[in-house]
């Protein structure tokens, strides 16, 4: 199945297909996802020797993240499915940013900043979720893992807890690999269409709070 994935949820663009030859990722910074993402999808698409005719299932990260960010992804996928006649899908941010991390014994964490002192962010063990998506404070993260032996927080903004890390024994900060959060929503998003079908011309972005600027 010839995937085309994008992530728009970050200040961090990241789009990529996958095919049989592989996955063929581009990643560009800052908030220009507007003017940047067909673009980049051309380019990628390009590298992977593949046109639009030839992909089977386009997906895009679902949230939590930038209010605006998504709904720049979501319109794109929406956009390009009807105009093309293929599926789509949405696949939880924090997902995609777990998704190939866990070890036996260890709870991953992926963490983004929502900004006015607070977090995204949620648990995982043994490749399943074990938490509710959370909207919380860095302390209030902190309570929730306190009483675990491994921790591994991973995402864009995991150094928010390098101060803590540093000092906790078993708890570390992994770097962030946007090229490794598009492969989580490329494998995601196969297993997502195969178990319940594309998404609905109704479906929106996954918000933790009201919708805002930014």
């Amino acid at each position: 199945m010839n995937i085309l994935v994008f992530d728009t949820s970050t200040d961090m663009l990241a789009v990529g297909v996958k095919s049989d030859g592989g996955m063929k990722t581009s990643v560009e910074s800052g908030f220009r996802h507007s003017e940047t993402l067909l673009p980049t999808i051309e380019r990628c698409l390009a590298d992977a020797s593949i046109g639009l005719k030839d992909i089977d299932l386009i997906a895009c990260t679902s949230g939590p993240g930038s209010f605006t960010g998504l709904r720049i992804g979501m319109s794109t996928a929406k956009g390009l499915s009807l105009a093309l006649g293929l599926p789509w899908v949405g696949v939880p941010t924090l997902d995609c940013m777990a998704f190939g991390r866990e070890k036996p014994g260890r709870t991953v964490v992926p963490v983004m900043d929502a900004r006015k002192n607070r977090i995204y962010a949620a648990l995982y063990q043994g490749g399943q979720r074990v938490s509710e998506y959370l909207d919380l404070s860095l302390s209030a993260l902190l309570a929730k893992v306190d009483g675990e032996a491994e921790v591994s927080f991973v995402g864009p903004d995991a150094d928010l807890l390098s101060d803590y890390a540093r000092v906790r024994p078993g708890f570390n900060i992994e770097k962030d690999d946007p090229a490794g959060r598009l492969s989580g929503l490329a494998n995601l998003a196969e297993i997502q269409f195969r178990e319940k079908g594309g998404a609905g011309e109704m479906e929106g972005p996954l918000y933790l709070r009201e919708p805002e600027i930014g």
